[in-house]
């Protein structure tokens, strides 16, 4: 935990149902190194309302868990809300460390993401996992999708950057249509084989890109525009089931 805390001492006592009481240090720490610095990670994707303004990691988890909340009811009636809350909470955090990547970033960067957010879930099992094993649990739970409630989350979280650029009618990256007809084919995979259930879903918010031929710097349907090559080979399905593929700038 950080050092900047070590100094402060006392506990605060535990509230009336009983409980492990809470000292200042760890409530720092949690603020500090788990809470705050999300707020601090740029995405690609744009903030609907911001004029232009990018996304950060801890906006992106809250709309995830609450649309996640709202919808899975909806979709399928067996899944567990609490533990899809805490998929969404989680799903992001080793970007702490890690950092955000595009999937319109340099193929290098692209490569590097899976080691890096490893690395990440490492850093945070050893200063938070005596404490906090359920996080620790989540994490890796969420990474390993193998219930249907992380499937649930992984999918809807291909769906919500579409969602952020028809709701802004702007795309922060403005591909080519070929750029982003690849990353809708990717993303397409991946939703379907987490959730099936949300490929309707995908498929309508597909259909309304393909209405707004202004989000993008080449015509639908048009070929040879300049710069699709090179944004196509970035956007690729080498996340490891991992992050966002298929909206804007996460795909």
């Amino acid at each position: 935990m950080n050092d900047a805390v070590n100094d402060l001492g006392g506990s605060v006592p535990a509230g009336s149902g009983g409980g492990v009481p809470v000292d200042a240090r760890t409530l720092i720490s949690v603020m500090g190194e788990l809470a705050v610095p999300p707020c601090g990670i740029e995405r690609t994707s744009v903030v609907p309302l911001g004029a232009g303004r990018r996304e950060n990691d801890a906006e992106h988890s809250f709309a995830l868990g609450l649309v996640a909340l709202c919808l899975a009811p909806l979709v399928d009636g067996t899944l567990d809300l609490g533990l899809i809350a805490k998929y969404a909470l989680v799903h992001d955090l080793p970007e702490i460390h890690s950092g955000d990547v595009s999937v319109y970033a340099d193929p290098a960067d692209l490569e590097k993401k899976a080691l890096r957010e490893e690395e990440a879930r490492e850093t945070i099992t050893r200063d938070f996992g005596e404490l906090f094993p359920w996080l620790i649990q989540e994490m890796y739970g969420y990474k390993a999708q193998g219930d249907p409630e992380s499937r649930f989350v992984y999918a809807l979280d291909k769906l919500l950057p579409h969602v952020n650029v028809l709701l802004a009618d702007y795309h922060p990256v403005r591909p080519t249509w070929e750029a982003y007809k690849h990353t809708e084919e990717v993303a397409r995979r991946k939703i379907n084989a987490s959730c099936p259930a949300l490929i309707p879903l995908f498929e309508e918010l597909c259909r309304e890109f393909a209405q707004r031929p202004h989000l993008f710097s080449g015509v639908p349907g048009s070929s040879g525009v300049s710069g699709a090559t090179r944004s196509s080979r970035g956007a690729r399905d080498d996340d490891g089931r991992e992050g966002e593929q298929g909206g804007p700038g996460h795909g």
